[in-house]
């Protein structure tokens, strides 16, 4: 089923003629994606409405009722099979923390000793790249589990005075082999004498690095990520830019929400975690995009 039927909840407004005043993001992505367009102009209260985009269908419970005197109508789509299914999400979300602390130990202990085997191998070049795949899946494991702990609230340690420019510049050092590997160059333009804030910085890492990786992935032929920090008006203003495929206008901001992804294999709590821990910190974090041209997101902090 594609994507875009696993959101549960739409609402839309519509004029008298049956057409579009305003729609959420789901809505959006319903009228654009389906045949809603054209049943909601008859569509009742209380009514069942089965959308179709290709051969697949999905049914939503239709409540409607007038707004105002305007003549306008505000329609609610439900699917209720997936609002079930975000019910068992939830309480799946509630063992999971255990779950993740228990499986990343002995992925942690795996991988380093498959680094170390990497390390004293001298058999032939392909074997040794064989081993060296292995041993990036379990990072990408390791990745998910962290990001699954951070999500949860379970994984929270000390904060403390913690130096932007050398937060990024040890992300971005650790990056570099990825960025190299994907032809990706890195453009830093870091403010000198930027202030400390108080964070932990553990999380501010990791909220960097879901950024680069990100970035990385949406440059698949290669590109420029342009990483800058600044201060002004008592603030602190980081920006990721990269030149990659961007991000649709309908889809915008929804990138945010946990468990939305388009890519291949991804969990879709990557970006949820960046906002996370930025809020955590009462940051905040916007994002523009233009497909084709690249995406950027802007963090900021507050001094004082």
């Amino acid at each position: 089923m594609n994507r875009f039927l696993k959101f549960y909840r739409a609402i839309i407004i519509i004029d008298g003629n049956g057409d579009t005043v305003y729609a959420d993001g789901v809505g959006s992505l319903l009228l654009k994606e389906t045949d809603a367009g054209a049943k909601l102009k008859n569509v009742a209260d209380g009514e069942t409405l089965r959308l179709f985009k290709g051969g697949l269908a999905s049914d939503y419970s239709v409540t409607s009722e007038n707004v105002g005197e305007s003549g306008h109508r505000l329609v609610i789509l439900e699917n209720a099979a997936e609002r079930e299914r975000a019910s068992k999400l939830m309480s799946l979300g509630e063992i999971m923390p255990s779950l993740a602390h228990e499986m990343r130990n002995p992925l942690t202990g795996i991988g380093v000793l498959l680094d170390d085997i990497h390390d004293r191998l001298s058999c032939a070049e392909n074997e040794r790249h064989l081993l060296r795949m292995a041993i990036s899946e379990i990072e990408r494991l390791e990745q998910m589990l962290t990001d699954v702990l951070t999500y949860s609230g379970s994984d929270v340690r000390a904060m403390g005075e913690e130096d932007i420019a050398v937060v990024l510049s040890e992300v971005l050092m650790l990056n570099h082999k990825l960025c190299v590997i994907n032809r990706v160059v890195v453009r830093t333009e870091i403010e000198p004498g930027i202030p400390h804030i108080l964070a932990d910085g553990s999380k501010l890492r990791q909220a960097f690095h879901n950024l680069v990786i990100n970035a990385v992935q949406a440059m698949e032929s290669g590109g420029n990520l342009t990483v800058t920090a600044k201060t002004a008006d008592n603030k602190i203003y980081i920006h990721f830019e990269d030149t990659g495929s961007g991000i649709p206008e309908e889809k915008v901001h929804m990138i945010f929400e946990p468990f939305f992804t388009d890519k291949q294999g991804g969990t879709g709590i990557g970006l949820s975690v960046v906002r996370d821990i930025v809020r955590r910190h009462g940051g905040e974090i916007t994002v523009s995009s233009e497909v084709g041209k690249g995406t950027e997101f802007l963090i900021t902090f507050n001094l004082g």
